[in-house]
Parts: structure tokens; sequence; C-alpha cells
């Protein structure tokens, strides 16, 4: 078996749902450039990757059942129902994992995304011969969510979250602060602290991309507008503020905004009933769904900021936040300390501190009035934060983790060879 090969466990890799598909081909050919042979394993969908990165999916493609939808069938219980699908499908997919894993021979496993209770029910009876590793995308095990249900959830997961920190050899997170608040939830005695790491949340190298003018971009959209537009991007989330968002939009009519990404536990009819009650109607632009990476760069390029609000009691990163850097887009942020962190040691943007309507109306005033000289600057703030943190930087960083020798004897050679279970 080639000694870099690694196993990548992400359950909606292949649904058109999420950040997977952004983020594990960001990362999944920056270490196929450093000589990795990346394998991907997940529930069966319609996304596709690159060459470079081996699909394993698992089942049939039945969709994927946004959050959204059981709501508004089964109502206060929606989520409940959703949550328990979600756990069955994943506790399958790690059932199908054991026989992926085994015929590539054995290779170090990252768990890039997963849920809590079924992961560390895998860890418990799956025998460690192989280094694992693992990804907290969010780091609050507490009851201060967008939802009572999700809070409980999470304060409930805290104890299997806690388990599988602790056996796994390295655990990545995105930023300092996610850092320290995955320690004070799990793991107050400092036990796990050498093993958690911080790993930049990649985004394409600028110098990559293909400039086009904001003009040509809107066009592209259907976009006639001579205003200052917003771009508020990926899966609509109850903890996204966008009842701030839309009463700020109100008071500065020299914007509109673009929402685009499919729906999450938030639904377009219950943003068309904002916008209606805040009567934005005419400067608000929808496109609903998944947007698929080859269709990034016309929603950014149109933008002149890029929102990424959350609840103030979140604690996790944007990832829209960092592609924003890819297209040299200014964000406008507020909520996590991080994303307050980031803007503030980049300058690749603005802050919303307080988080509040009014605040946010000021901060739209003070990017509508930035001249030429002032955006090129901000520009090449950007830049420098882009190149530090791209893909390319952040596979280096899982390289070293991984560190020499990164697999065990095989029993199994399959090379470059994708295992589809049904």
């Amino acid at each position: 078996m080639p000694s870099n090969r690694l196993l990548i466990f992400s359950p909606t890799a292949f649904h058109p749902a999420g950040h997977q598909q952004s983020y594990l081909t960001g990362l999944g050919d920056a270490l196929a450039r450093r000589g990795m042979e990346v394998h991907v394993h997940g529930l069966a969908g319609s996304v596709r990757y690159p060459a470079s990165i081996v699909p394993h999916m698992v089942g049939k493609d039945t969709g994927s059942g946004f959050r959204s939808e059981y709501r508004e069938r089964w109502g206060p219980l929606g989520d409940v129902v959703w949550g328990t699908a979600r756990l069955t499908r994943q506790l399958r997919l790690l059932n199908a994992l054991e026989h992926v894993h085994d015929a590539l021979g054995g290779p170090p496993l990252l768990f890039e995304t997963f849920e809590y209770l079924s992961l560390a029910a895998h860890l418990s009876r799956a025998p460690r011969a192989h280094r694992r590793f693992c990804i907290f995308h969010d780091t609050h095990f507490n009851l201060t969510h967008a939802s009572p249900l999700a809070g409980a959830y999470k304060l409930l997961a805290r104890p299997f979250a806690r388990h599988i920190l602790r056996s796994v050899d390295r655990c990545f997170v995105h930023a300092s602060g996610m850092r320290e608040n995955l320690l004070e939830n799990l793991d107050p005695g400092q036990g796990c602290a050498d093993k958690v790491e911080v790993l930049p949340y990649g985004a394409p190298h600028p110098d990559t991309l293909t400039s086009v003018d904001r003009a040509t971009a809107r066009a592209g959209l259907g976009l006639q507008t001579q205003r200052k537009l917003a771009l508020a991007f990926g899966t609509l989330r109850a903890d996204k503020c966008f009842r701030l968002v839309f009463e700020a939009l109100a008071r500065r009519p020299e914007w509109e905004l673009l929402i685009a990404g499919p729906e999450g536990d938030v639904s377009y009819r219950e943003l068309q009933a904002l916008i209606e009650q805040t009567r934005v109607r005419e400067r608000v632009h929808l496109f609903p769904g998944f947007v698929p990476m080859e269709e990034h760069p016309r929603f950014f390029w149109a933008a002149d900021a890029v929102l990424n609000l959350y609840d103030e009691s979140i604690r996790h990163e944007s990832g829209t936040a960092h592609l924003a850097r890819a297209f040299l887009r200014p964000i406008i942020a507020g909520g996590p300390p991080d994303l307050h962190r980031y803007v503030q040691e980049t300058g690749a943007g603005w802050s919303v501190a307080p988080l509040t309507a009014g605040r946010l109306a000021e901060v739209l005033g003070q990017a509508a009035r930035l001249g030429e000289a002032e955006r090129r600057e901000m520009e090449q703030r950007i830049h420098a934060a882009a190149v530090e943190r791209s893909w390319d930087a952040v596979a280096s960083r899982v390289v070293t983790a991984l560190g020499p020798g990164g697999d065990f004897p095989s029993r199994t050679s399959v090379s470059g060879q994708a295992v589809h279970s049904q």
C-alpha cells in the first residue's frame, strides 16, 4: 500500500448542500499536489470531485433532506425527525467505512464531518491499528444555540464529543478561540490540549482565479443594479441573523442584497416573510438552491462585500468568510470572536460590534464610502491573508501532522480504485 494514502470520512461529501464540496476539493487537490493519494467516503449523491480525489459512495442517492423540509412537514418535531434520520444514515455509513478502510489497506483516517453519537460508538469498537484525525468545525457544546432542540442535542453530545477527542491522534479546529472553547467544553483538565491544533480554513489562491469585473458578473446573474451589492452566501440557518440584515438594509438605500444557497433550518418562504415585513423586497435578490463550485465566481465577483453575521453565542468559523479571500472581497463580520479577530488581524473587512441593525447599517455606510485607493489597499491586505491561508498552506500543515510512515503494513494494495457499496 502507498505510504501516502489518506481516507477522508465525510457523510455528505457527495450531497448538494453545505461546505463539503469546496472544502474537500480544496484540501484534497492540495494534498494530491503533495503526493498524497486522497480517498473520500460518504453517502451517495450527485456531487462530483476532481480526478485527484477517489470517491467511495455508499447506498443510493436519496436526496439531501433539508431541515427546513422536516420542519414544514413535522412542525416542532421536525428537528428530532431530521436528527434521527441523520444518525441512522451515519451509523450505516460507519459500518461501510470498515469495508472501505480494509480494502485500502488501513490508511490514516480523517473524520472531516460527523455526527457525534455514531462516531463515538464507532471509535469505541473499531480497533486502533491506524492513525485517526478529526476536524471540529463547531466547538460549542452547550445550550446557547439557535433552537432549544439544537442546544439540547449539543449538550447531550458533549460526552460523546469528549470520547472522540480522546480517541483520535490529532484534532483540528479553525481558529484559536475555537480551540479554547473546545478544551473548555470537552477537556477542562487540559489532558488533550497537546493534540488540538489550529488549522486555518483554506481557500483557493487568488492568483489562480480569472478575475471578472462587477458589471459583467452582475449581468450574468440578470442584475442591472448600480447600487452597492452585499452577498449572503451558503446554507440558510437560523443563526445567520437574517432579520437583523434586512432591518439594516432598510436603512441603507444605497445597498442591495444577494442571497444564494440551499435551505437549512430556515426556508426561503420564511425569508420572504421577513423581506416583506422589513419592506426591502425590491432590493433583495434570491438564488435558492445549492451553488456548485464552478458557479461560485459569478456570485462573489458580483459583490462589493460579503456578509458573515452569526449569533454572538456561535463558536465556529465561516467558510464563506474565507472563500471571499479568493475573490479579494472584503467581509462584514459579526458574532463569533474568531471572526472579529480575523478581521482585526488581517484588515480584510469590517467588524459589526455590537451586533445590532443600527451598527450594521453604520458599517454598510462605511463600506459604501470606501474610496478607490482604500479599496486597493484592502485588496492587498486580503491577498496577503489569502496566500498565508491558501489550501496549499493548509495541506502542508496536514501533511506535517500525518508525519512520516503515515500508515501500517497493508494486507491488500488498492491503487486509486473506487469502492461503491450498496
